[in-house]
């Protein structure tokens, strides 16, 4: 059974249209008629990002369409992009980005890239 989680986890990794990196940004995420609940970001990608959900209250179900907001270490305004819960972990909520326009596209690209480039 480990071996076949393992391979899934690998096969999802090569689907990706772009690498993810590892962050911990402060992100509040609204879904429904309330936009209170604070998470973290923890894996962020030009096309979709992971979410740490809190343990005290359940995160958004999959296929919930949410808000996120965030302000990434590069000194420009604050991004409000929105997504959709495509993947429910125990270690949190994956979250694919929709209708993102071309300057969120790239500055998201170009923080991933960056962040990649960072000696280990």
């Amino acid at each position: 059974m480990g071996a076949t989680q393992s391979q899934r986890a690998i096969q999802m990794e090569e689907c990706r249209r772009y690498p993810r990196v590892e962050v911990a940004w402060n992100v509040a995420v609204g879904w429904g008629p309330r936009f209170n609940w604070q998470g973290e970001i923890v894996s962020l990608g030009p096309f979709g990002v992971k979410v740490r959900v809190g343990e005290k209250e359940p995160g958004p179900p999959v296929g919930t369409e949410v808000q996120l907001q965030f302000t990434p270490p590069d000194k420009k305004a604050p991004l409000s992009i929105k997504g959709i819960v495509w993947r429910v972990d125990p270690d949190g909520v994956a979250v694919a980005l929709l209708k993102l326009g071309v300057d969120e596209f790239y500055r998201l690209k170009s923080l991933v890239d960056a962040l990649l480039a960072e000696p280990a």
